[in-house]
C-alpha cells in the first residue's frame, strides 16, 4: 500500500468522525467547561478505509497535547506505518516506505500528499463528536449522525469517560470512500 493510500485512509477515518444530528439521550452528558481542564487527550483504536478500490485496516493512535498532535497508523503483518506529527511551526510526515517529508502545517502536507482537501484542522472536534470548537458546549442529546463537506459520519456507540462521553464507533462515508473507526480506549489527562 502506498504512502497516499496509506494518508488517505487514515484521514478518511477521520472525516468519520465528522459532525451533525440524529439524537440519543446520554446518561451523563459532555460539558466543555470540563475541556477548558484537559491537558492531554488520546485514544488507541482500529480502522479500517475502503476508496472503491483498495482497501485496509489497521491500528491507529492519536495524541493531542495543547499545542502538539501526534497521529500514528500501523498497517498488520508489517504492511507498513506512518505517523504525523504537527507543532505550531511544522509539521512531519514519517513514512515507513517513502520515508520523511515536511511542510508548514499538517493540512498543507496531507493535501500536497493525498492530493485532495483533507480536513485536517476539524479532526480534533470531531473526534469529540463535534463539528468546531464553536460548538462545544454540553451535549444534551449524543449525535448519532453529522453532515459536513459531504460526508455523513455516523457515531454508532459512545463511551463514558471521566469528561462525560465520547464517540466509540464511528463510520464515515462519501462514496466511493468510507472509514470505520473502533476506539479501544479513551485516556484524558
Amino acid at each position: 500500500m502506498s504512502i497516499k493510500h496509506q494518508l488517505f485512509y487514515y484521514l478518511i477515518i477521520t472525516l468519520l468522525l465528522s459532525s451533525c444530528h440524529r439524537n440519543r439521550k446520554p446518561q451523563n452528558t459532555l460539558n466543555y467547561q470540563q475541556w477548558r481542564n484537559v491537558t492531554s487527550w488520546a485514544f488507541t483504536g482500529k480502522m479500517a478505509i475502503n476508496d472503491g478500490q483498495n482497501s485496509g485496516s489497521g491500528k491507529v493512535n492519536w495524541i493531542n497535547k495543547k499545542n502538539l498532535n501526534v497521529a500514528k497508523f500501523k498497517a498488520p503483518l508489517g504492511h507498513g506505518s506512518w505517523e504525523i506529527i504537527e507543532s505550531p511551526k511544522q509539521a512531519k510526515l514519517i513514512s515507513s516506505s517513502s520515508g520523511e517529508r515536511t511542510a508548514l502545517n499538517a493540512q498543507i502536507l496531507l493535501n500536497r500528499e493525498i492530493g485532495w482537501d483533507f480536513p485536517w484542522n476539524k479532526l480534533s472536534n470531531w473526534f469529540r463528536g463535534y463539528t468546531d470548537e464553536k460548538v462545544l458546549l454540553t451535549h444534551t442529546i449524543l449525535p448519532t449522525t453529522l453532515f459536513h463537506d459531504g460526508w455523513e459520519i455516523t457515531y454508532e456507540k459512545w463511551t463514558n469517560t471521566s469528561v462525560g462521553w465520547l464517540p466509540k464507533k464511528i463510520k464515515a462515508s462519501k462514496p466511493p470512500h468510507s472509514v470505520k473507526l473502533f476506539i479501544y480506549e479513551w485516556v484524558i489527562n
